[in-house]
């Protein structure tokens, strides 16, 4: 009898104890709380987005006592006060956030810090981290060669073919732009001269005459990666971060060859393609990323949704003033919006402009304007509105907007939205994090995916990898076949 494939490696939260069952909780928790995901925070005011919530969950954030700050804490750790109502304690523990990185300070492997040059701490961390798993599991599958997908610059890969640990396979660096591809193997150049020089010899680094042809550069497309190899030869495709639905690309070509082994972690999940958004009108739906297993049939995100699986609700706590400002920040978008649409012309069906970035030098400009405009007509304006009429002078401005408002009509918009602030930043909280169970969905959905398609005696893998704080998305993918 065939041997079946091994999930055990696929983290599940506790009281599950198969992944069955647990697509089955998060399609029925998506389904009771997706319209919260699906909701676009800048039509808040204009669609009454608050007026969707539950009566009761609506006198508890318009209650005097309710604080906004107490929804960070929830956001980011799933921390509530003791006093918090069982239906928010229920929705809370929906959600699983995903856990630390899952190696230790002393497992992970020391890299010489030349072989790091050019990269942000969060890349160093990153790279650091995928690097010494890719490189265990080509020893395990014995590979020979290691496609490095989208590999921009050529920082995994050159981590990979040169730091200590290597697993001593060849590695295909392969980005669809070909100028990423040139300016890799310019700074793989100087890397090797590095790596041949004295500091290097200090550091204890051994060259050797075959690393210098171990890295190949190509801008060649994924279809290739599992052809024109040799036979009876081992191959795997790693990726960190692939965009979207080159995520699920990478996926695909695994299962649908007979590659060794795959080491993933995807990104931008609000670029991938819903199988419910392939028409006519969309040529590139013929690979669509969700569904890719046979576990959620009936879950159709949409592109809001997909953006809310983006959020970094655990990055909150860590800045607090950031995240406050945030929430003024759309506050103020939405109440523009309904400005537009109450007085400036602006239809429901229109799109609301992008507004962009708004420069320091913009608001001090646009505050003193507004300021200089102030009259008795005025006399009621408080802090908050004349903040808020700032807002809007600089927003208009900064696209070349004809239309502007008076600062009474700026202040009477914010006087007729009671609890505004309270009410938009508990349903951005929320909406937050059903980000959490939406990447939960597609984690299960890839997992399985790859399950149903490793093979007899496969295993397959799904954990966090790095810090959610430093890396949002930190869950990688890692399946291997039976050697």
């Amino acid at each position: 009898m065939d041997q079946p494939v091994d999930t055990s490696g696929i983290t599940l939260p506790s009281g599950f104890d198969s992944l069955d069952k647990y697509a089955s909780e998060l399609d029925n928790a998506y389904q009771q709380y997706g319209y919260l995901a699906r909701m676009h925070i800048v039509d808040f005011f204009v669609s009454d987005h608050w007026s969707s919530l539950p009566q009761e969950w609506q006198e508890y954030f318009d209650a005097d006592d309710f604080e906004i700050a107490s929804l960070i804490n929830m956001a980011s750790t799933g921390t509530l006060k003791a006093t918090c109502p069982d239906f928010l304690r229920t929705y809370v523990n929906k959600f699983d956030l995903h856990s630390k990185s899952s190696q230790t300070e002393e497992e992970k492997q020391q890299i010489l810090k030349y072989f790091l040059e050019g990269m942000s701490p969060k890349k160093q961390a990153e790279v650091t981290e995928l690097s010494q798993l890719i490189n265990d599991v080509a020893k395990a599958s014995s590979c020979q060669r290691i496609t490095d997908v989208g590999a921009g610059q050529g920082y995994l890969t050159r981590v990979l073919a040169y730091a200590s640990g290597n697993s001593g396979a060849e590695l295909l660096a392969l980005d669809h732009d070909w100028k990423q591809a040139r300016g890799a193997e310019k700074y793989q150049e100087r890397i090797l001269k590095r790596l041949k020089g004295p500091r290097a010899r200090a550091d204890g680094y051994q060259w050797d005459d075959t690393l210098a042809k171990r890295i190949v550069h190509d801008h060649g497309a994924l279809e290739a990666v599992a052809k024109g190899g040799i036979p009876g030869s081992n191959y795997m495709v790693c990726g960190l971060h692939a965009c979207g639905d080159l995520s699920s690309a990478v996926l695909k070509t695994f299962a649908e060859s007979d590659l060794a082994a795959v080491v993933l972690v995807p990104c931008c999940y609000n670029h991938i393609t819903e199988n419910s958004m392939c028409t006519a009108r969309f040529e590139h739906c013929a690979q669509p990323g969700f569904p890719l297993s046979t576990k959620f049939p009936n879950v159709v995100f949409g592109t809001n949704a997909l953006k809310a699986a983006c959020q970094a609700a655990p990055r909150w706590e860590h800045d607090f003033e950031g995240t406050m400002e945030a929430f003024k920040r759309n506050y103020f978008r939405a109440m523009l919006h309904y400005l537009m649409v109450s007085i400036g012309g602006l239809s429901t069906d229109d799109k609301f402009p992008v507004i962009g970035s708004i420069t320091n030098t913009l608001m001090e400009n646009a505050r003193q304007r507004i300021v200089g405009r102030l009259d008795d007509n005025a006399v009621d304006a408080t802090d908050d509105n004349i903040e808020f009429a700032v807002y809007v002078e600089a927003a208009l401005e900064n696209i070349n907007y004809t239309w502007r408002p008076t600062i009474a009509q700026c202040i009477d918009c914010c006087s007729q939205i009671r609890h505004g602030l309270k009410r938009m930043a508990a349903v951005w909280a929320l909406r937050s994090m059903i980000g959490a169970l939406i990447e939960s969905i597609l984690v299960v959905d890839r997992a399985a995916y790859l399950g149903e398609n490793c093979g007899a005696g496969g295993s397959v893998r799904a954990f966090a990898l790095f810090d959610p704080v430093t890396s949002p998305r930190n869950v990688v993918f890692v399946a291997q076949r039976k050697k």
